[in-house]
């Protein structure tokens, strides 16, 4: 089997910019690149012998080079400031060569892949967007590369199809979320793929699911995530902010709107802090996609059981587990479980599936 392996080092460093996108992010400096992090994490689970076809620099050799006892071979030479055009070419030229193109981005990414791809060879993303709703992404760095070495081992790949999707970036930084299907690609069929995209659930739960989030607050500092159902809580108090940031609440009061970690240490001074989360539909994330905002510098601040998850009942039906996608996460939180909030006084335990 040969592979094609490219990092888009642009993905995910939307983050650092106050952005929930990184499409529009360009000639920046890559050193603190998310997606050349979670490239590493990638090779790093990787058996040895693995033959690549990489882009030169950044965009792939690099860190081939620092993973060591990888064989590869160059096909393109892009040069910073990287474009969609240096993915899209090497699509292009690794689908002319490989069995699978390994990519490491996001939803933006995919889509070049896709677009590059002229012979529909078949994908798998290794997560490293801001944004992620395409089902052609496997669950961590590490799953990906668990992917990797059985198709290396074994030499064989069962195909399925996996959509990919986009979302309008502008209207996203606004707080709409507008996904639209771009394409189908095949991606190998394993379990450590997430195939569900983002479903849409209904308000029926949200209403009861906030009216005990409040009959139940006291006066800790609440950080409240990101999704309709954690906005509902707000909206209840008077507050109609972004769907897509993260609020601030003390007192039932919005502290802030639209924070990042970095707000957070300014407006905290001491005592407890509650963080509400929600999955994302299909998906089942609480943490690591969808909300980078929260990272461990506010976890730090949240002891375990002041972790509260709130879902409608027909999104916890349909979600065989949730996940986390943060590193750290699972030093923090040890159990393979935790309590979800789906009514007034409702709750139900479910599987949590973390990095």
């Amino acid at each position: 089997m040969l592979f094609g392996f490219v990092i888009n080092p642009y993905a995910g460093l939307g983050i650092n910019y106050r952005m929930k996108g990184s499409d529009s992010i360009k000639d920046v400096s890559v050193s603190t690149s998310y997606s050349i992090d979670r490239a590493r994490s990638f090779l790093l689970d990787l058996e040895e012998g693995i033959r690549f076809y990489v882009p030169s620099g950044e965009m792939g050799e690099n860190a081939i080079k620092e993973r060591g006892n990888m064989v590869y071979d160059v096909i393109t030479n892009p040069h910073p400031p990287f474009t969609r055009d240096d993915t899209i070419e090497f699509a292009k030229k690794a689908s002319e060569i490989c069995d699978l193109i390994i990519f490491v981005g996001g939803d933006g990414t995919a889509r070049d892949i896709v677009n590059g791809n002229t012979e529909d060879i078949p994908i798998i993303g290794i997560p490293a967007g801001m944004k992620m709703y395409s089902s052609v992404f496997a669950s961590t760095p590490e799953s990906g590369a668990s992917i990797i070495n059985r198709v290396h081992r074994t030499g064989n790949m069962k195909i399925q199809k996996g959509e990919v999707l986009d979302l309008n970036e502008d209207l996203f930084q606004q707080g709409t979320l507008d996904v639209k299907k771009y394409a189908e690609a095949f991606i190998p069929l394993a379990d450590e793929v997430v195939r569900d995209p983002k479903n849409v659930y209904s308000s029926q739960d949200t209403d009861m699911i906030a009216e005990y989030v409040l009959d139940t607050m006291d006066d800790s500092y609440y950080v409240v995530g990101t999704g309709t159902t954690c906005k509902m809580i707000l909206q209840k108090l008077g507050f109609f902010t972004n769907p897509l940031g993260v609020d601030l609440l003390k007192d039932k009061k919005l502290i802030a709107s639209d924070i990042y970690p970095e707000d957070f240490k300014k407006y905290y001074s001491e005592g407890r802090v509650k963080l509400i989360l929600t999955p994302t539909g299909g998906q089942g994330y609480i943490l690591g996609r969808g909300n980078r905002q929260i990272n461990m510098d506010i976890l730090k601040f949240v002891k375990k059981e002041d972790l509260i998850v709130i879902s409608s009942q027909q999104k916890a039906n349909d979600l065989k587990a949730l996940r986390v996608d943060m590193e750290g996460f699972s030093e923090y939180f040890h159990s393979n479980y935790i309590r979800v909030v789906i009514g007034y006084s409702d709750f139900r335990i479910m599987k949590l599936l973390s990095s």
